[in-house]
């Protein structure tokens, strides 16, 4: 019978006992990459991090400046540009933080920058930007006084 052959068997014997232990060292170590490259691929991807700062920061800051900016008027020139320039800065980042697509006021702070602040064009594209926020649904003067 051609399977019972001595020789063949006695080879494969032989090969088993050589290379068996290297083999099975080879697949030891590379069993833990293995589990997780398949441990990977059925794992779910983790959720979306946030950009910037929570919306809920966003808004306490908004209605902060929002106060300040219709109370009584700065004492310099300065100040009031910086504080109309933080709140465009802040009205930009919630409409960014509520899906507001295209907002009026970025084409006004991006060419005017500090210096069109107080420009008139610039204060109708900022309510223009507030009525957009406020129809998101975020109320900027949840007191309902206005000045």
């Amino acid at each position: 019978m051609p399977g019972n052959d001595p020789v063949v068997t006695g080879i494969a014997i032989l090969l088993g006992i050589a290379f068996g232990p290297a083999v099975l060292v080879g697949l030891l170590v590379r069993l833990p990459r293995l589990v997780r490259r398949v441990a990977a691929r059925h794992r779910r991807p983790a959720p979306p991090r946030p950009i910037g700062p929570p919306l809920e920061r966003l808004v306490a800051d908004l209605r902060r400046l929002d106060r300040l900016r219709r109370g009584p008027q700065p004492a310099t020139r300065v100040r009031r540009l910086a504080l109309l320039a933080a709140y465009d800065d802040v009205l930009l980042d919630v409409c960014r933080a509520v899906g507001v697509e295209d907002p009026p006021l970025r084409a006004h702070v991006e060419a005017g920058g500090t210096q069109g602040a107080l420009d008139a064009d610039r204060e109708f594209a900022r309510l223009r930007t507030e009525a957009e926020i406020e129809a998101a649904g975020v109320r900027i003067d949840p007191s309902g006084h206005a000045a």
